[in-house]
């Protein structure tokens, strides 16, 4: 296990990607920590270290190859594996690269300090990638051990797979099948996660909004949430739920009501929109138009007012012309969101959109990708600017400088503030004076 010889062994893990692979990065530390290894900094020299990749795009795969390199460059007596979902899809291409001893992908890694042992003991690069079947219910969810950022934030992966298959993306080959983590096992994870005093936790998921659909029953996200909250209204700790990544065509009614009503929900959600132009919505096979994304959105501001709407949106999908790219942009300012990730289309093989017409130079992608993270700057902005002057529940999570301590509001908005060093890992009143940079300035309130 962690002991080797006389010496603990070290290991180190780097993450791309998104919140679920931050999530099992995490889970990952946690589990070789249980097994008697140390967890240092990746920049540090280890006998063990993790690649957690992403292959969302072509870029995702190159850094996850740099970073292999670098591992091995620390320490060139160290293990090297790679998991994630550059794994997962291309994990004979991972074999050819000389640095890599052990290649895992996006499950069965509950044993994994077992294989890393073996990997030791074998000195021959190798490869246990499980290709995933086609259907549902056939794969169980991989249970890794729950673990937090700090004292302060917790992350609860409940959910895994997709079957969108949206025509530019490779996450359901990736990812696999629909599968749920029971909800007597999320309680449990929770109560533990209450106990240990987080005040926060994000539930996260490739699919979230389909959580329970394999579970059978009345299993759903919002009945979930019912249960996490009643749970909690019991036993204390968590103050915040935070919701991951949410398709937008799963926002059911009976899921917004959960979300409008439970006050420990934060008026937060992340809402992939991917493009604002009806025609490029449906060659992504993207489920809603623009008419049915605005009338969601206005329901939610109803109900919510101040609520953070986040997105991600793509340029240079094939066949997007200026004109759809300008009809996107006004769809954009006009939805308002508080944050947007911009990202530019990259060709995946074997997804339909790899083999469409009308590819986009790389030289259109950036000039478009520029104009669409100006708006985004802009409207971050707007948004936080609507804040100051007011009072707000920050909960702090450690310190930014001498003096100063950073934390957030239930909107997602940075917040920092001159506060003493046991406020950290608290719920604090902060009154906002200020836009600056990216993040709000607060004041302590007596």
């Amino acid at each position: 296990m962690g002991i080797w010889g006389d010496l603990v062994q070290k290991m180190a893990v780097a993450t791309l990607g998104c919140k679920v692979n931050y999530c099992e990065s995490e889970a990952l530390k946690e589990l070789f920590r249980q097994n008697g290894y140390k967890i240092v900094d990746f920049g540090q020299k280890a006998d063990l270290y993790i690649i957690n990749t992403c292959t969302v795009t072509h870029l995702s795969d190159r850094k996850s190859r740099q970073l292999i390199r670098k591992a091995r460059r620390q320490n060139p007596e160290a293990i090297i594996c790679v998991t994630g979902c550059y794994a997962q899809v291309s994990s004979e291409e991972v074999l050819q690269i000389e640095e890599v001893d052990l290649i895992v992908g996006t499950h069965n890694r509950q044993n994994l300090p077992q294989m890393v042992d073996e990997a030791r003991q074998r000195h021959v690069p190798v490869n246990l990638v499980e290709r995933y079947p086609e259907g549902d219910g056939e794969v169980n969810f991989e249970e890794l051990p729950v673990s937090g950022q700090g004292r302060t934030r917790a992350f609860l992966k409940i959910q895994e797979g997709c079957r969108q298959f949206c025509s530019y993306c490779i996450i359901p080959y990736a990812r696999g099948p629909l599968r749920s983590r029971s909800v007597e096992s999320v309680l449990k994870a929770v109560k533990e996660l209450a106990a240990s005093g987080f005040k926060e936790l994000v539930l996260t998921g490739v699919h979230l909004g389909l959580y329970g659909k394999d579970l059978g029953g009345n299993n759903s996200l919002a009945s979930l949430l019912e249960q996490i909250h009643r749970l909690l209204e019991d036993t204390g700790g968590i103050e915040r739920l935070r919701l991951s990544s949410l398709e937008p065509a799963d926002m059911t009614p009976d899921l917004i009501e959960t979300v409008v009503k439970l006050e420990k929900i934060c008026a937060h959600l992340h809402l992939p929109l991917q493009s604002g132009d009806d025609e490029i919505l449906k060659k992504m096979r993207r489920p809603y138009d623009r008419s049915w994304f605005r009338a969601l959105v206005q329901h939610l501001r109803q109900q919510l007012p101040d609520i953070a709407l986040t997105t991600d949106v793509m340029v240079g999908f094939p066949g997007e012309t200026e004109a759809h790219f300008w009809c996107s942009y006004r769809f954009i300012e006009e939805m308002q969101f508080s944050r947007i990730h911009v990202f530019k289309y990259s060709p995946r093989r074997g997804t339909p959109a790899a083999k469409m017409s009308g590819q986009i130079t790389p030289e259109v992608k950036d000039e478009r990708s520029k104009v669409l993270m100006k708006l985004a700057d802009e409207l971050s902005s707007r948004y936080r600017r609507r804040f100051i002057g007011r009072t707000l529940p920050v909960l702090f999570e450690g310190f930014f400088a001498e003096g100063w301590l950073e934390g957030l509001t239930e909107h997602y908005l940075r917040v920092r503030a001159k506060a003493k060093a046991e406020l950290s890992g608290k719920l604090i009143s902060t009154k906002i004076y200020a836009d600056s940079d990216g993040y709000l300035l607060g004041r302590i309130e007596d």
